[in-house]
């Protein structure tokens, strides 16, 4: 069963959301939000397996910022009336696993939730082009994990080598390979290479 939390600010859509989903056999509604403050409440008390959220709330926070406090777990896909490039990247750079504009239907949320529970990402083409035209650096730490990627090291050996924890590179690659829509260590060494951000051949 995958268990979901909607933070969504607008009632009448959450609960538009929540009547369509619950009718789905492996899918369960464990509650929704309509802030920041809220959200973070419901997935400390229910652990979803993934948050459907807006970006825009209602309080002083958003989703985006909700997002980024959650690098771990669980899953996010961001559900929005805006099609802004900025808010495409943004979402990808904080960890989404998936974007959905707000006009989507139940069949394609239903899908989103399901490639997303398996493992996968929802990134329409429109995400994935301006995430790939819109590169952007990898944080300096970011940068140490690379390096070490293309020495060869596994994940375990760079945790050790940085004192870090394993989940904490795990974390960090993952966002990489979405940020940078590459599948491979190899490919994102390649990707990092091309850019200069590390030394190599290309």
């Amino acid at each position: 069963m995958i268990r979901l939390a909607i933070v969504e600010d607008h009632p009448a859509i959450a609960e538009g959301l929540t009547a369509l989903l619950r009718v789905e056999a492996d899918l369960t509604v464990v509650g929704t939000a309509r802030d920041d403050i809220a959200a973070d409440r419901l997935i400390a008390a229910e652990s979803p397996d993934i948050v459907l959220c807006d970006i825009r709330l209602a309080g002083t926070g958003d989703g985006l910022e909700l997002l980024a406090r959650h690098p771990e777990g669980p899953a996010f896909i961001m559900l929005s009336a805006y099609s802004y490039p900025s808010y495409y990247v943004a979402a990808v750079e904080h960890g989404a696993k998936g974007y959905l504009s707000k006009m989507a239907t139940i069949e394609q949320i239903v899908g989103a939730v399901r490639t997303v529970a398996a493992g996968g990402t929802a990134f329409p083409s429109a995400v994935r082009r301006a995430v790939r035209t819109a590169l952007r650096p990898p944080t300096p730490r970011e940068a140490q994990i690379l390096a070490l990627v293309a020495e060869g090291l596994g994940n375990a050996e760079i945790a050790e080598r940085l004192s870090l924890r394993l989940k904490t590179i795990e974390s960090q690659l993952r966002r990489m390979f979405d940020r940078y829509d590459v599948a491979s260590r190899t490919s994102l060494v390649r990707v990092a290479q091309r850019q200069g951000w590390i030394e190599g051949d290309d």
